[in-house]
């Protein structure tokens, strides 16, 4: 195996390591209630990918379709890491090549019905930690941590290396500093939608050893971005 392999391949193993240990996490603290555990696929001679165990195409995310629908395909094709127990769907992909990332793509969808909710509604009654999620003033918003510096689609302002996409808005491109690590995005789903002043849910969970790169542009870090803790120089 040569030593370019080698860096790939243990880079991915990282990645998947601390996609498995979160999902760990999120199944013993009753966060989860389906899952695909991570794998590391080869898919050229230096190239590899971590994603779920069933990974499809993303295609259905991008067909200009009802989000309903959408979700439902995603769902029905189990094209997730993690189900969360109100419905919401995590996926982490990430794609290597002779060591170094190509590309990443984080997403949050959430349940356009709470369909679990209206078939138990004891579950989330019971708990203060899902009180935002039956409140009717409450709206699901899916969201996407992408990570792309290919020559030709990057572009700076218009097409951010990294950058978060809101409500699967075509040109929403929020630039972010960095690329997220999984620890990262998962901290941040879990402290945004899930935590309760009597139960910090988020703090527990299995912490990343390492942060990604700065990609963000001068032209970007000038205006409205988000920051992503990321690797010194």
């Amino acid at each position: 195996m040569s030593k370019k392999m080698s860096s790939g391949l243990s880079l991915a193993r990282r990645i998947a390591r601390e996609v498995q240990d979160l999902t760990g996490y999120l199944i013993e603290e009753g966060f989860s209630q389906d899952q695909n555990y991570p794998v590391v696929a080869q898919r050229g001679k230096d190239a590899f990918v971590v994603s779920f165990s069933n990974t499809v195409s993303f295609a259905p995310m991008l067909r200009d379709r009802p989000y309903p629908e959408m979700y439902r395909e995603v769902l029905d094709l189990r094209a997730f890491n993690i189900l969360m127990v109100d419905g919401a769907m995590l996926q982490l992909t990430y794609s290597f090549d002779s060591g170094v990332l190509q590309q990443s793509r984080l997403g949050f969808l959430p349940s356009p019905s709470l369909l679990d909710y209206q078939n138990n509604p004891e579950l989330y009654e019971e708990d203060v930690l899902y009180a935002d999620v039956i409140d009717r003033k409450a709206v699901s918003v899916p969201f996407r941590f992408d990570y792309d510096p290919r020559p030709g689609v990057a572009s700076s302002l218009l097409h951010p290396v990294s950058h978060l996409t809101l409500g699967q808005y075509t040109n929403c491109r929020i630039a972010t500093t960095a690329p997220v690590t999984p620890y990262y995005f998962v901290e941040f789903v879990l402290r945004s939608f899930y935590n309760t002043a009597m139960r910090q849910v988020a703090a527990g969970l299995p912490r990343g050893s390492y942060q990604l790169a700065k990609c963000i542009t001068a032209e970007e870090e000038g205006l409205i971005h988000v920051g992503v803790p990321f690797a010194a120089s």
